[in-house]
């Protein structure tokens, strides 16, 4: 559905005008972003838009955050949607804190590199956006784009400044224009982003690299299976015997993984507490360091 179709329906809710709606729908049809996640949507009127060009894509769908206050906004998204038609393309979630939340999850459930694209419109601070782009990188496919909205917006000058949270914040978190904080920090800094935007009160980057693959993050699984044998090793006796004793055997009891996968591995006593680096040889096997065993588990 064309932006200015949606615009026929909906009128001038805030906050997407026409024009930027116009410049979303070429930007996913022409680049092909059919997995789209929105990170805020208020009334859900940039929801309609992005939905509208996903339905002329013929493919895709769109995952979109907020919080649960939300749905009492009037109107609220589900009814922008249902004036639109364009519900089936978009799965609405709430979420009582911050979107962050459901990205945690979204990690949880494997969907790294699964999202076309990105676009985050809500929390505006450096600690909700930061946060949420370190996040939405890993959930990006290699090609996927980012856009921030609202680069320049600063609580001072914002509708919120006479809230009581907002007067908590300091003097200097009133007066930054936290977004493009994160952009130039964060964001134009990281070697896995590229072509570089900014048009107006958005900010694009694209993901070059395929840095959180399968593939990728399978090379950590050893490192990570060492780790929580090591942790047991602390204050279980007897799988710390295992461990020295039949490194193999101990590893594929708690992974459920072949013995063969563990051979290379040899465990050895330290009388140091602090992490000591894995030694890895020339042969290609690898002496782990065991820390003595604790009185008991380091637990809060």
């Amino acid at each position: 559905m064309r932006p200015e179709m949606v615009f026929e329906r909906i009128g001038t809710l805030p906050y997407m005008r026409l024009e930027q709606a116009v410049m979303f729908y070429e930007f996913i049809t022409e680049n092909r972003l059919a997995n789209c996640l929105e990170l805020g949507f208020f009334h859900g009127v940039s929801t309609a838009y992005i939905a509208g060009a996903i339905q002329d894509l013929g493919i895709g769908n769109l995952t979109t955050i907020d919080l649960t206050t939300a749905a009492e906004r009037t109107p609220n998204i589900s009814w922008v949607l249902e004036i639109t038609e364009l519900s089936r393309y978009v799965q609405v979630i709430y979420e009582q804190k911050s979107y962050n939340w459901r990205l945690m999850k979204l990690l949880e459930e494997g969907q790294y590199e699964s999202f076309d694209l990105c676009y985050i419109d809500g929390g505006h601070t450096w600690y909700d956006t930061g946060l949420a782009f370190c996040l939405v990188e890993r959930l990006l496919k290699r090609g996927g784009w980012v856009v921030f909205d609202d680069l320049h917006y600063t609580f001072r000058k914002s509708s919120n400044r006479d809230k009581s949270w907002v007067r908590r914040m300091t003097e200097e978190e009133q007066i930054t224009p936290q977004v493009k904080r994160v952009f130039e920090l964060l964001v134009e800094t990281d070697p896995h982003f590229g072509s570089f935007r900014k048009i107006g009160k958005l900010a694009f980057a694209r993901k070059e690299d395929s840095a959180w693959s399968k593939e990728q993050r399978a090379r950590k699984y050893m490192d990570v299976v060492i780790a929580n044998a090591l942790e047991r090793s602390g204050y279980d006796l007897e799988y710390r015997t295992k461990l020295l004793l039949s490194p193999a055997r101990a590893l594929s009891m708690i992974t459920g993984r072949q013995e063969c996968e563990f051979t290379h591995l040899r465990f050895v006593e330290t009388e140091y507490r602090a992490p000591i680096p894995h030694e890895k040889s020339e042969h290609g096997s690898t002496k782990v360091y065991v820390a003595p065993p604790i009185s008991r588990p380091f637990r809060s």
